[in-house]
């Protein structure tokens, strides 16, 4: 249906009434509809497929359209296959739109493959089916929700975009300024369009509306649009996007994906269009990739105070640079002076001062001297803002997240007095935020996030009558309908400063007895107990408003108090609080927590126990009669406290993300106390039993104190207990029981951690395809590293013999974990997220477990997934030891993408770093990927090249250590995921020990430096280079050349000359391919005979352009300080080229000139003639000497030197053989 033209379909026999030819033929004549003919096609093919009706937001929509009266628009299909539901629209997958305008002419037929089976989360933003089931969503959206989602292409789907800062279509802007932000999963360029929604019109005074507009992209995938309106009114907002694959640049094709309906509440005070620069997106992007350079800032935005902007182009190969200024009002010309570049080998640096304050534009253009001769093409631009720190502190582009050094969903919190949850809110500042999306917005596409760690949410005006109705949904403070609860009002907590005195204990010893004075006394009846309500705003009860001195001094005395016995209640009471005279309330809340969490009750004893009493309570824990709740609220009573017994739900050790709670399943009791004015929460019992382990049988419990279970915060508690009675749970807006069961399984290192949800808010996920699981951790946490395992609901770990968790990937960047699932088959899977703090002070360095997941696999793609590459660890990117030693790198995501089979990967350090690289891939052993992959090491740079041997997936691991301090053993230290999306044919590298190339051990103490080649790799279109170092002390030197793939030496093809500080090596090769250089070298100080390797290259010949011939044989006293002027080279009838030497046309004489030290007479002897050179100036000698006839006879010619002594001695330096 999508190849065939149905305006022209026809039928030979015609078509007869009421016949399926006659169906086919209906959309032609104006009759049918595509949906009809779809089924219809089904029916007769065996397939059950019913046709769907409903509104669509077709070529003629706009965000913010209304659909009136119930004339639908629209119908496509929903077809059963393998007794599942799908969706297929055969019209819009056809009808492919190129223009804005719906005619005709302007359309052009393209099939669409995202509207085959489509997932129902994602078309529900483009269809909604009147009737709720077909909708297959686990809850239905309502028509309102439908029309307020934002406007969406399929285009949106295909990069993995996903909305971050605005989930409505219609948004407002704040005194003219709005700030977009964007996620994607998929590099992906963007760039936009602006028009005024009343007139279409894209221009303003002259200007393009575009222009009053930033673009640049952010930190951790994320891209920002910000809009500072030119005028009060109405506009379309509509986004682009190009999906970069393996095909980077060469379709210049950028496709619609999300619309937007901005409403400007007024002009932006600073509404002014842009520097007119050559593109709309500002900042380094994919041009720079392909350039082989490295920007630095690598944001698109620069700020400068006293005008002075400096920007650096690292480069990884041959480039060129060059700048322009540019400034709205100014001419190009007038502004050349002010900025400059300066080509520094390695590196492009450029130095602007600014004229004056005011917005500029710097455009970067980029010439690659291998392909693009004199041209110059542009690669990317930086808006600069030159303005005293108070104006750009209220500039507009401080409305992106990144700029204001937080995440994106962190650039706004909510404030229910001044949302309203049928808008769209707005993205500014402190101000209003918006809603989390409804339900059906729960898949990895379509996630805002909401700030604070209390994971606070506004409450929508959805209905949420069954499933997962709250996927997004987090308790927290809100717009909520009915009044709403009091606050309480919290006085001052007093605080104590002077420790309290405590005595040592052993255990069983007798406790402290109570004064017959004392008085057991009860708190007054609970009728008369406070009225629950949130917190209030002032001061709240938490262990930081205890003096430390004081805290350990009362953890410490009940602690000795729990290793006493007592005869009766009355006692306890007594030596536990009395005797220390504490008075104050958060401290006797808290000495008779510690108390109880660690005393072991079941091994208590009282002389008596009476039916009612105190000692009752505490006795039936051994018995199960009464509950660590209940034991706590009795000790809270007689220690003058108010206190309640909160029974409810509780997800503990046995609980299953998904699972419902029924009356007698999962009960659980814990406490609220009454400290100072305000309700506060207790689970001693959770404090005192923490669950180390995924299942809950007996040998997995561990028991130790977990603080998280003193006072937490009622929003965070609430993830894991559920009140029976709603004023319990002391929030602003109670949570039902339907969204406590669909809320994710959170552990209390959860909120330890400080982390948040950005995608996922439902314990139970449903996937039809790759997952990608997200969550934020804070800036002061960047030591958190995580970990996750998979199995089967049933348990097993492995599929195929092969570990599930090898199906996930994890990679933290940007303050965002992510986890990025891929399963083998559809079922039902559990995922445990796991994170730990990985610092030096954490020394037992173990994961715990933050939350879990539900994970209902409905469809795998065809072919099925493979597992990830088979690295050492399931985390990618750089590991904590890549930080320990202090490297770092401009690759900031796990993933490198390949350009013709090859990628580079750059690590700075900060020492003497040693490294070694493995290359690893599902279809290729270890053995057969050693030549794909080479490393070095450039000054403080270490370079790794990775060259595919096909498409497909690899993994690159990366050990490195200190081998001044750590020897020969190295540690992993970072991992990257490699996708090789191009058919490719590469030669292997070759492949070379670890720590080969490039420095050797004695080179920095011998005092050596390169000169002109430092860099171990180097590659040649010609066949012949000359290598300079240079030295600090006189040094004996030699080199070997060694064909890599023969094995075959060179050494005549290398000749070493000295002069000065000066090493040079000329090397000739031979052939085409690769060669190792092998450079050794020792002070002429050192008797030594053995000289050392300090420095090895590697040379790529790809070309062989001039005949080359053996160098003289060099002997050792040449290789002290000797230099060569001429002849070098002799050409022979020796040697592969030797087939070019014509020996009768060769010169007869030739001129020898050399510099010698301490020589005191210098003579070449060619056969048996001796010639003495003339001396020179200081150590040159030199003369022609005469070598007709001997060419072709194998005659030796030799360079020799008499050094002071018997002058008839001569040493030979250099022997020729012709």
């Amino acid at each position: 249906m999508t190849s065939k033209n149905m305006y022209t379909i026809s039928f030979r026999d015609g078509a007869k009434p009421n016949s399926p030819e006659e169906v086919l033929l209906s959309f032609k004549n104006k009759q049918g509809t595509y949906a009809r003919i779809f089924e219809t096609l089904c029916r007769f093919a065996g397939v059950h497929s019913i046709v769907l009706t409903g509104y669509a937001k077709g070529l003629d929509y706009r965000p913010g359209d209304k659909f009136k009266g119930n004339e639908y628009n629209h119908s496509w299909n929903a077809v059963l296959i393998d007794n599942n539901w799908y969706l297929v629209d055969s019209h819009w997958a056809t009808r492919y739109l190129v223009s804005e305008k719906n005619m005709p002419e302007n359309l052009v037929y393209e099939y669409d493959d995202f509207y085959f089976l489509t997932d129902p989360e994602q078309l529900i933003y483009s269809h909604w089916a009147h009737k709720n089931e077909w909708q297959l969503l686990y809850t239905p959206v309502t028509l309102q929700d439908f029309e307020n989602l934002p406007l969406v292409k399929s285009y949106f789907f295909k990069c993995g975009m996903f909305f971050i800062s605005h989930h409505n279509g219609v948004v407002d802007t704040k005194k003219g300024r709005l700030a977009l932000t964007l996620g994607f999963c998929k590099p992906t360029n963007f760039t936009y369009k602006i028009t005024f929604a009343d007139t279409g019109e894209e221009v303003y005074q002259g200007q393009k509306l575009k222009n009053y507009a930033l673009q640049h992209q952010g930190q951790n995938q994320t891209t920002t649009f910000i809009f500072r309106a030119p005028k009060a009114g109405q506009y379309y907002f509509t986004i682009f996007g190009q999906l970069l694959t393996g095909e980077l640049g060469v379709k210049n094709i950028f496709t619609a994906s999300a619309e937007y309906k901005v409403i400007a509440d007024a002009a932006a005070t600073d509404a002014a269009p842009l520097p007119a620069c050559s593109d709309s997106s500002w900042g380094p992007g994919v041009a720079v990739d392909q350039l082989g350079i490295v920007a630095s800032p690598p944001d698109g935005i620069v700020t400068t105070e006293d005008g002075v902007v400096n920007l650096e182009f690292a480069k990884t190969k041959p480039a060129y640079i060059l700048c322009k200024l540019r400034k709205n009002g100014v001419k190009d010309e007038d502004l050349e002076k002010y900025i400059e570049e300066r080509d520094e080998g390695d590196v492009v640096k450029v130095f602007v001062q600014l004229p004056t304050r005011g917005e500029y534009g710097i455009e970067v253009y980029g010439n690659d001297p291998a392909k693009d001769g004199d041209t110059y093409t542009h690669i990317c631009q930086y808006y600069v803002h030159y303005a005293p720190q108070s104006e750009q502190q209220g500039a507009f582009y401080q409305e992106s997240p990144d700029r204001r050094g937080l995440a994106p969903g962190k650039q706004a919190t909510t404030k229910p007095s001044k949302y309203n949850a049928s808008s769209a809110g707005d993205a500014y500042g402190d101000e209003e935020f918006p809603p989390p999306p409804p339900e059906l917005l729960q898949q990895q596409y379509l996630y805002g996030t909401v700030p604070d760690s209390r994971q606070q949410a506004v409450q929508s005006n959805l209905a949420f009558p069954q499933g997962q109705s709250f996927s997004s949904y987090a308790p927290g403070v809100g717009q909520t309908t009915g009044q709403k609860p009091q606050k309480a009002e919290v006085v001052q907590i007093p605080v104590s400063t002077k420790p309290i005195q405590v005595e040592k204990r052993s255990v069983g010893q007798e406790g402290q007895a109570a004064p017959s004075s004392f008085q057991l006394q009860q708190k007054s009846a609970k009728e008369d107990a406070p009225v629950p309500a949130p917190a209030g705003n002032n001061q709240k009860p938490t262990l930081e408003a205890i003096d430390r001195n004081v805290l350990q001094s009362v953890d410490d005395h009940a602690i000795q108090v729990s290793k006493s016995e007592h005869n009766n209640f009355r006692d306890l009471v007594w030596d536990l609080i009395y005797s220390k005279n504490i008075t104050n309330e958060l401290e006797k809340v808290r000495v008779i927590f510690r108390w109880l969490a660690t005393k072991n009750l079941k091994e208590m004893n009282f002389d008596k126990v009476d039916k009612g009493s105190p000692e009752e309570v505490l006795m039936g824990l051994k018995t199960g009669k009464t509950t660590y709740a209940m034991v706590f609220d009795t000790m809270c009573n007689y220690a003058g406290l108010h206190s309640k017994i909160i029974s409810g739900y509780a997800k503990g050790a046995d609980y299953r993300p998904g699972q419902k709670f029924t009356p007698g399943t999962n009960q659980h009791s814990w406490n609220a106390v009454y400290i100072y004015g305000t309700w506060c929460l207790i689970d001693a019992h959770w404090a005192a039993r923490r669950i180390i382990g995924k299942q809950a049988s007996t040998e997995d419990f561990h028991y130790q104190l977990d603080e998280y279970f003193f006072l937490p915060d009622p929003h965070q508690l609430i993830y894991t207990h559920f009140p029976e009675d709603s004023q319990w749970q002391l929030l602003e807006r109670s949570v039902t029981l339907q969204e406590f069961e669909s809320m994710p399984h959170m552990k209390p290192q959860f909120f330890k951690y400080g982390l948040e949800f950005v995608t996922h808010r439902t314990g139970v996920i449903h996937s039809r395809g790759e997952l990608h699981i997200r969550l934020r951790y804070p800036a002061d946490k960047i030591a958190v590293a995580f970990n996750f395992t998979i199995q089967f609901e049933d348990g097993n770990e492995e599929y195929n013999g092969v570990k599930l968790s090898r199906y996930g990937l994890q990679e933290s960047s940007g303050r965002i974990a992510s986890f990025s699932l891929r399963l083998p088959v559809a079922g039902s899977y559990i995922l445990y997220i796991y994170a730990k703090e990985d610092t030096p002070e954490n020394k037992d360095n173990v994961y715990a477990q933050v939350c879990e997941y539900k994970i209902e696999q409905e469809v795998v793609p065809e072919p099925p997934p493979e597992p990830y590459p088979p690295c050492s660890y399931l985390n990618w990117g750089a590991g904590s030891a890549f930080y320990r030693y202090n490297l770092s790198t401009y690759q900031q995501t796990a993933t490198l993408n390949t350009r013709e089979g090859k990628v580079e990967l750059q690590i700075k350090t900060s020492g003497n770093m040693q490294f070694m690289a493995k290359l690893k891939s599902n279809h290729f052993s270890d053995n057969e990927l050693e030549g794909f992959v080479l490393h070095r090491t450039v000054g403080n740079t270490a370079y790794f090249n990775v060259s595919c041997p096909g498409r497909g997936e690899y993994g690159l691991e990366i050990y490195a250590n200190n081998p001044e301090k750590e020897g020969s053993t190295l540690y992993h230290v970072a991992q990257y995921l490699i996708l090789c999306q191009e058919d490719v044919k590469v030669e292997p590298l070759p492949s070379l020990p670890h720590g080969y190339l490039g420095k050797q051990q004695r080179f920095d103490e011998f005092g050596l430096q390169c000169i002109s080649h430092v860099d171990p790799v180097v590659h040649l279109d010609v066949n012949t280079v000359t290598i300079a170092m240079k030295t600090s002390f006189p040094m004996r030197v030699t080199a070997n050349l060694i064909a890599v793939d023969s094995d075959e030496e060179f050494p005549d093809f290398v000749f070493s000359n000295c002069l000065g500080s000066q090493i040079s090596f000329i090397v000739n090769m031979p052939t085409v391919g690769y060669y190792k250089l092998q450079i050794y070298a020792m002070p002429q100080a050192d008797p030594s005979q053995q000289l050392p390797g300090v420095f090895n290259y590697l040379i790529n010949c790809k070309g062989v352009t001039q005949a080359v011939f053996p160098f003289p044989k060099q002997y050792a006293q040449w290789k002290e300080g000797c230099f060569m002027y001429e002849p070098g080279v002799i050409p022979t009838n020796r040697g592969p080229h030797a087939h070019q030497v014509q020996l009768d046309r060769l010169p007869g004489k030739i001129n020898f000139h050399v510099s010698i030290p301490k020589a005191e007479a210098v003579a070449v002897v060619a056969g048996q003639n001796w010639t003495h050179l003339d001396r020179l100036q200081g150590d040159e000698w030199a003369k022609q000497v005469e070598v007709a006839g001997l060419y072709g006879q194998g005659v030796k010619v030799t360079l020799n030197a008499n050094f002071g002594g018997d002058k008839t001695s001569y040493s030979t330096l250099l022997e020729y053989v012709l």
